[in-house]
């Protein structure tokens, strides 16, 4: 029943401005709120679990790490990075140096006189290493970065430039400063993907790669961590709460679009975290290990037309750009159903281990070859326009994808395959190889000339 609203919401949705449209559109929407409410979906807000979610937190031993120390944060103005500051009063710290492009009126934490805030955009390396110079910090926190996916897609300079080459500013800073012990990037979810044509995704990979390419050689200890979809700073729970009280109706990308979330004290828990579980010449990311089960766009904003109390639809618009790359169920590491998570692919499960309280994951990604990156960011540095800009980023991605593939275990490619491309799921997700883009046939032909090949080239014959 549930698949036929569906389906007629699909066909009414671009005729939403006719009055007659819209009254179906209101009627199918009653019905799909009594089914939700018929399986229990939606009596409470589908985000309180993650609302109430905790993360464990050493306090005494970060505080030891912190102890009379000057700490940088950029981005300190943005959600995550205010969340951190206010985190980092509770410690016994000397010195907060916020490095943030917005002025000191968009700050709105409590005052302190050990913060300091100075105007400065990560692209401008020469500010940055000016500040790094005089203030001298010990631990850099970089949460900076243009972090809208759909943004990214239509402004792929701006996030190419400010993602990538602002982190390598960061990250040469640091090296060249000589007091930093410990520096923390703020990456994604979706840097675990094995290959992605996204550009705000493409970005994230690529700083995983710096910083896992400089901790190998570096005195420094550098350190990840891996947000997925911060509540508190959420654009799709906002604007759906805020049409569900004042709009005609509610626009979701489509029905089955699922997203797991996490709260803001938990980002900054683990970026504080990172601290204790950082080690020289291994750059580890931590993500929560607990992250609930995804909740879905429809149900959010069925909830809030539910709790508002008024009579209006919602519409389906089909996915933007940011958020068109079909999910790949080879994400995943099905050998441990209890344990999946979006978070993390299969390759990077080898090197999975759990913090002391066990709710926080930690691993390492796959190293690329250095030469190659360094090839890769000197062209990404002289590139021009947006057309260009996507192109090499796609092309850098391809390469880096591709080298990655040869420091694998060839029986988790075969893995991945398998859990992948099983005709039953492809036939679900309404996909076919192709959907997946080249990081199929590169991982087929990183199995040439192993035992594997055979076993990898039945299954793609038979799909």
């Amino acid at each position: 029943m549930t698949e036929e609203i569906y389906k007629k919401i699909w066909e009414l949705s671009p005729q939403v401005q006719s009055s007659e449209s819209y009254s179906q559109l209101v009627k199918l929407t009653k019905e799909l709120i009594e089914l939700y409410t018929l399986q229990g979906r939606l009596d409470i807000d589908p985000f309180h679990p993650t609302r109430e979610r905790k993360l464990s937190l050493p306090f005494e031993k970060i505080n030891h790490e912190l102890k009379n120390r000057t700490c940088v944060v950029t981005g300190g103005l943005g959600c995550v990075g205010s969340a951190l500051v206010n985190e980092l009063l509770k410690f016994d710290i000397k010195r907060i140096i916020i490095i943030d492009k917005k002025e000191i009126s968009s700050y709105t934490n409590s005052p302190s006189d050990k913060v300091m805030h100075l105007v400065c955009d990560i692209r401008n390396f020469q500010l940055v290493q000016k500040i790094f110079n005089e203030h001298r910090p010990d631990f850099v926190f970089h949460t900076a970065a243009q972090r809208d996916p759909g943004y990214a897609e239509s402004h792929i300079c701006d996030t190419v430039t400010t993602n990538i080459l602002g982190t390598l500013h960061i990250i040469k800073a640091c090296e060249q400063a000589g007091t930093v012990k410990q520096c923390v990037f703020s990456s994604t979810g979706k840097a675990s993907k094995y290959l992605t044509e996204e550009i705000y995704a493409g970005t994230k990979k690529i700083c995983e790669h710096i910083l896992d390419a400089y901790s190998k050689e570096s005195r420094i200890k550098y350190a990840m961590v891996r947000f997925t979809h911060i509540l508190d700073n959420s654009l799709m729970n906002e604007e759906l709460k805020t049409a569900s009280q004042k709009d005609e109706y509610l626009a979701v990308h489509s029905p089955g679009k699922y997203v797991t979330a996490q709260n803001v004290k938990e980002a900054a828990y683990l970026m504080l975290n990172a601290l204790i579980y950082s080690e020289h010449n291994q750059c580890n990311f931590l993500l929560v290990r607990y992250l609930e089960w995804p909740v879905e766009s429809l149900e959010v904003a069925l909830y809030y037309i539910k709790q508002s109390g008024r009579n209006i639809p919602v519409i389906f618009k089909g996915n933007p750009f940011g958020y068109k790359e079909k999910f790949f169920r080879g994400q995943m590491d099905w050998s441990n159903p209890s344990e999946l998570n979006l978070l993390i692919n299969v390759y990077e499960q080898k090197f999975r281990r759990y913090n002391a309280d066990e709710d926080i994951i930690i691993s390492h990604i796959c190293s690329t070859d250095k030469g190659l990156l360094e090839k890769v960011l000197s062209q990404i540095e002289t590139v021009k326009g947006e057309a260009e800009t996507k192109e090499y980023l796609i092309e850098a991605l391809k390469k880096i994808a591709k080298e990655s593939l040869k420091n694998v275990d060839k029986k988790d490619t075969v893995n991945i395959l398998n859990w992948g491309l099983q005709p039953k799921f492809l036939e679900m997700e309404k996909a076919t190889i192709s959907d997946y883009g080249p990081i199929i046939p590169f991982m087929f032909e990183s199995l040439e000339g192993s035992e594997y090949y055979k076993e990898a080239e039945n299954l793609i014959l038979q799909k």
